[in-house]
């Protein structure tokens, strides 16, 4: 008989206050970041979104292996990308909040994007993950070696990377909204409604990566354009024409044709945006 048992091994407080995330704090924790050449902060605290429940996001780099603690809320293990990027992730609690801490080569930026680094890459081929570690990267705040951080988005911003990935998914959304027109052709209005969504979607993160705001976390997208004004699309018409789906007396069918129409008028805006930026 299947009888699974639960062992609690760090219970959860019932109220977690911040923890210290000063360097000097978190090294009496981490001693060994001292022999690290650069640490930063990361993830939705470090962008301002997280709440009670986030966990601390630090991400190390270092080329030297480093000593970090053991006991009984810790697991470690190595991690790799397809790309050959290798990097040792540490997951443990620290000062009552949960921590999530990446080891990286110092040179895994100009790794990644080395191909953006050498010509205008016309869509981007990275993967999920690695596009990720771009994006926290580029929110991190320093903890140590603040030039290394500075020099990694100037770095940044002389790559086709932006570009590329915006290019991408102008395509996705072109493709999705030739689903809309298809799906309208045939009848299947509810499928054309979510694929009008999916389109509007894409357009939105192209516009916002586009403008420099690199993350690409569907929980995140009003957070997102909110603090990206510059993107061309603010939170209350995204809300409006997506995301608050069919209005009074609006069928499946003119939902979909009114979030495909409002795709195609960002989608003409963001040509325009790529060619002056190309």
């Amino acid at each position: 008989m299947f009888n699974p048992v639960i062992d609690v091994i760090c219970a959860q407080p019932r109220v977690l206050t911040p923890p210290d995330l000063s360097f000097e704090a978190i090294l009496k924790h981490f001693p060994g970041l001292a022999e690290a050449e650069a640490v930063c902060m990361t993830g939705s605290t470090a962008a301002g979104w997280g709440n009670t429940f986030s966990d601390i996001d630090l991400y190390v780099f270092s080329d030297k292996e480093l000593v970090l603690p053991v006991d009984e809320t810790m697991e470690t293990w190595p991690g790799a990308d397809p790309s050959g990027i290798r990097w040792h992730n540490w997951m443990g609690v620290y000062d009552g909040a949960r921590v999530d801490l990446k080891v990286w080569p110092t040179d895994t930026l100009a790794t990644a994007l080395a191909r953006y680094l050498e010509t205008e890459v016309e869509f981007c081929s990275m993967g999920d993950f690695l596009q990720d570690f771009v994006y926290r990267l580029s929110i991190g705040i320093p903890l140590k070696n603040e030039k290394f951080f500075q020099e990694m988005n100037e770095l940044l911003d002389r790559s086709s990377y932006k570009r590329a990935l915006a290019r991408l998914l102008k395509a996705d959304t072109e493709n999705s909204l030739t689903d809309v027109a298809g799906q309208l052709d045939s009848g299947d209005f509810m499928s054309a409604c979510v694929s009008a969504d999916i389109a509007a979607e894409h357009i939105a993160d192209a516009s916002l990566v586009l403008a420099g705001q690199l993350c690409r976390r569907k929980k995140w997208m009003l957070r997102r354009l909110e603090g990206t004004p510059e993107c061309g699309i603010t939170v209350d018409e995204y809300r409006s024409m997506v995301l608050d789906g069919a209005r009074s007396g609006e069928s499946d069918g003119d939902c979909a044709r009114r979030v495909a129409r409002w795709t195609q008028a960002h989608l003409v805006r963001l040509e325009d945006a790529l060619l002056s930026a190309s």
